[in-house]
């Protein structure tokens, strides 16, 4: 289940003899009490804090654990442990760290667990939202060698390189979310103040204007009118389209089919899922993961149902014997470099060196690409800009054109 916490508001003793008191967050009184104790606070009373307050709600803002949090935890920890730490005392020295309240609560959380008897793949593996199926599975193989401090090493290097590989393609999206931002603000700007000096004009001219005109008269009188109608239209219809997403599976398969078709964008997602697939399967076996186990718990990664999808059924051909090269070509979703790369690292028996050459391949096209982003995008963005800017000017002037061909 997700992890999620309380406010308890305690008084207890401290290890001098004095009463003290303060706020903590935990997933419940039992793992709170843990806390306080590992604390040397002998608690007195502990209750729920029902009351939001500022406090509270500073604390709850920067509580919140992002994908970087979880990276530097895994380097940290396999740090320590390969400096000779044991893992409570690994643990002890980096939940000290007040930075961020959510993931001294999270490592004190997972303490508490291993201080039970629990194993540290058992206790990842009760927050979901912050470690997935295969980092526990991971871990969990890393216990079982006994070469735990290795595997969180590795864990360390492939999610470096995923970030790392994600925040490129959001680079990606930046450059024409941002222009499509301004085609949008510049048309609110016409519509808002310039269509309506040139709506005094035209009223002067006694006679019909052409329908483009009029209709672009009518929808800046529209949102001049009701640009409430409109914001709270637009804010219902994104909410619909995402809850109506969440809900079908059929519409999420078409959506990202329509993603990956996409000019330019479509080729940068399909080589990030690849070079993603590539790499988490190749950091799995070299954790020494079985392959099929790997692949079973990589759809839920995979950011696109298409992908999601030929992968369960790749592993299902390879729980039948099918070769995986054979089954990702069947799929017709992996490119033939990639399937022939595969194949020779099957034959050769060095699988996973090929899934990590084929990363490197596709990770450094997807660079290449994101770098040469504005120049190929550049005539798409200049024929939007100039169609909306060109519109409206056409749209005004017409009627101005027609009325000088009388005379």
């Amino acid at each position: 289940m997700a992890m999620t916490t309380q406010a308890f508001q305690w008084t207890g003793l401290n290890n001098q003899g004095n009463r003290v008191n303060g706020l903590i967050e935990a997933a419940n009184s039992k793992d709170a009490q843990v806390i306080l104790k590992k604390m040397e606070i002998e608690v007195i009373t502990l209750e729920v804090k029902q009351k939001i307050n500022f406090k509270l709600a500073f604390l709850s803002v920067r509580k919140k654990i992002h994908k970087r949090n979880i990276l530097l935890f895994t380097r940290y920890l396999s740090t320590m442990l390969t400096a000779g730490l044991p893992l409570i005392q690994a643990l002890d020295v980096m939940s000290n760290d007040k930075e961020n309240p959510g993931m001294k609560s999270l490592i004190d959380s997972i303490k508490a667990n291993i201080s039970e008897g629990k194993t540290l793949a058992e206790s990842l593996s009760k927050y979901p939202d912050h470690f997935n199926d295969l980092y526990c599975n991971l871990i969990k193989a890393g216990e079982k060698s006994g070469a735990l401090n290795n595997i969180l090493i590795r864990i360390g290097n492939y999610l470096e390189r995923t970030e790392n590989l994600k925040r490129k393609i959001k680079k990606a999206l930046i450059y024409p979310a941002a222009i499509i931002t301004i085609a949008l603000i510049v048309s609110l700007i016409l519509l808002l103040f310039v269509v309506p000096q040139f709506e005094g004009l035209f009223k002067s001219f006694g006679a019909q204007l052409p329908l483009f005109t009029r209709m672009v008269v009518s929808l800046s009188t529209f949102i001049r009118q009701y640009w409430w109608v409109a914001g709270i239209s637009i804010v219902f219809i994104i909410w619909w389209i995402r809850y109506l997403i969440k809900k079908s599976e059929r519409l999420q398969l078409l959506i990202d089919k329509l993603v990956l078709r996409i000019y330019i964008i479509g080729p940068i997602f399909k080589k990030g899922i690849i070079a993603r697939f590539t790499r988490t399967l190749a950091t799995s076996l070299e954790s020494g993961m079985p392959i099929v186990e790997s692949m079973e718990s990589m759809p839920a990664i995979m950011g696109n149902k298409v992908y999601s999808n030929a992968i369960i059924q790749i592993c299902n051909d390879v729980i039948k014997g099918h070769q995986l090269s054979a089954s990702m070509e069947a799929s017709q979703l992996f490119p033939n470099m990639a399937v022939q790369m595969i194949a020779v690292g099957e034959v050769s028996g060095k699988l996973s060196d090929m899934l990590n050459k084929v990363a490197d391949h596709y990770e450094e096209e997807v660079n290449t690409i994101v770098d040469n982003l504005s120049s190929l995008l550049e005539p798409v963005i200049m024929l939007l800009l100039g169609v909306i800017v060109g519109g409206f000017v056409v749209a005004m002037y017409l009627p101005i054109f027609r009325l000088g061909a009388l005379f």
